[in-house]
């Protein structure tokens, strides 16, 4: 009889803990900064970690539907050739988290300054967001806050697929909500392991099956996603990542 009681006493606690999360948490989308199309240039990880600076800039400058070329619209291209941030003599940080710690440096360069270039004039792709600067060295600077992260996990390898379960969307949707903050993730696009962010949830809207055949989407509840495809963001079926994701990783700024 005591073990029952316990149990349920338990399990009461874990209800009551998860029923305290709010069902839609969306504050974040109105601070995100609309990245850009990365075509075939393979630099995801960049356009993610820049844009997890730029949403917590435009918060806290209270920057709302910030526009192309706004206050706190950054160069891409330069957080590629920005010199690393880890300080390992507090922790080991996980791969996902070093680009983003790369703002720790206190500076970046303006979008307007340093556009980032995925396609040429007649549309046809381009590598020119590997194109170093010419002037890197004397471009002028903008000044950025440290941010700080937190990795929520992380399974198997890069390209990892099915080995998430509902505790950890579980997880990432109270992280969010609790701490007001975007989580960097990644998971297996096609083959290919991508990083996007993830700004926002609601356990009541039906999202796209994104890489996933319709039955296999759930069709209860949805993350906001903004990935490096030239949109702010869009809502994708908490299945999508319970399949395609292994990492994701909190980000948020220095107090």
């Amino acid at each position: 009889m005591f073990k029952l009681g316990l149990a349920l006493l338990i399990i009461s606690n874990v209800s009551s803990a998860f029923a305290a999360r709010p069902k839609v948490y969306t504050d974040l989308l109105r601070y995100v900064q609309k990245g850009p199309d990365q075509g075939e240039t393979n630099t995801c990880w960049f356009v993610a970690s820049t844009g997890a600076i730029e949403l917590l800039m435009n918060k806290k400058d209270n920057i709302r539907n910030p526009k192309i070329n706004g206050k706190n619209d950054l160069s891409e291209s330069f957080t590629i050739y920005a010199d690393d941030f880890v300080d390992q003599s507090t922790r080991n940080q996980s791969w996902l988290e070093t680009i983003v710690l790369r703002f720790n440096h206190g500076e970046a360069v303006h979008n307007s300054v340093w556009p980032f270039i995925a396609y040429n004039e007649d549309g046809t792709d381009s590598q020119r967001a590997w194109w170093k600067h010419p002037d890197f060295l004397t471009l002028p600077r903008v000044k950025t806050p440290k941010v700080k992260t937190e990795l929520l996990f992380s399974y198997g390898k890069r390209w990892a697929t099915e080995v998430l379960q509902e505790k950890d969307l579980e997880l990432m949707k109270e992280t969010m909500s609790k701490r007001g903050a975007p989580l960097i993730v990644n998971y297996n696009d096609d083959g290919f392991w991508h990083v996007v962010l993830i700004v926002g949830y609601d356990d009541r809207k039906k999202g796209t099956c994104y890489e996933l055949e319709k039955e296999e989407c759930k069709g209860k509840g949805a993350f906001y996603v903004r990935d490096s495809d030239g949109k702010r963001y869009e809502a994708r079926d908490y299945s999508w990542f319970l399949q395609k994701g292994s990492a994701a990783a909190v980000v948020e700024l220095k107090k």
